[in-house]
């Protein structure tokens, strides 16, 4: 069972990031504007010098769209775009939330939207928020890997959700093959990290999926224990 990947149409050479959105790559024996999707820091990926995987785009201010990147063995994705259909793709397998039903994509909630909503087995409609996980430090998937209020806003609306009846989950979608927990970045983050705890310990679900990429797709390896303590 495997998530399928558009392979890509270029390989190169990353050389350096401009901004939250875009880079330069070596494709082709010439540097080229690269679109970076996910905005967080991936600082551990995107080294001068990594390996990169890339699709060209037609139009736009750059030339072409980042897939993944190789760190040592392992290729990791940083398409942050495909983070919502790799999670129905395992709600509907059964791979987490058995038994749930895919209703929409981007339901409104409040001022804002979330990725998913599902129905439970029991019939009540459950808010499903997506983070992608490309950090790993020591065996733990770590997010995020940047600040992010707006990560702290969703833990925070989650649990309002469930306040107002409905099911609330967080799935994180961790791409880094050495994982074998995941907890939240409390020294990057804090107000996230708080933010998260305070929202399980209100009824708010959570849950770690592993994925493994290969060329070219997504196998899940199972779901990882999930630490909230910060380090001492």
């Amino acid at each position: 069972m495997y998530f399928p990947i558009e392979e890509p149409d270029a390989e190169g050479i990353f050389v350096k990031r401009l901004n939250r959105f875009a880079g330069v790559a070596l494709i082709g024996g010439g540097e080229a504007l690269v679109h970076i999707h996910d905005p967080g820091r991936l600082q551990e990926l995107l080294r001068p010098g990594a390996k990169i995987w890339a699709r060209r785009r037609q139009g736009g201010k750059t030339q072409y769209y980042l897939l993944a990147v190789e760190l040592n063995d392992e290729l990791v994705l940083v398409d942050s775009a495909r983070h919502n259909k790799i999670a129905a793709w395992l709600i509907e397998s059964g791979v987490v939330l058995r038994g749930y039903q895919l209703l929409r994509f981007e339901p409104r909630f409040g001022g804002g939207r979330f990725d998913l909503l599902l129905r439970s087995p029991g019939g009540r409609g459950a808010l499903v928020e997506v983070k992608g996980v490309t950090l790993e430090a020591e065996g733990r998937a770590l997010f995020p890997d940047a600040p992010t209020s707006r990560g702290a806003r969703h833990m925070e609306e989650l649990a309002k959700a469930v306040s107002e009846g409905f099911e609330a989950h967080v799935l994180f979608l961790v791409f880094r093959k050495g994982a074998v927990k995941f907890s939240p970045n409390w020294d990057m983050d804090r107000r996230f990290s708080e933010a998260l705890r305070r929202a399980l310990e209100l009824g708010v679900g959570a849950h770690a999926v592993k994925l493994e990429m290969f060329m070219w797709g997504l196998r899940p390896v199972g779901t990882l224990p999930i630490d909230l303590e910060p380090p001492r």
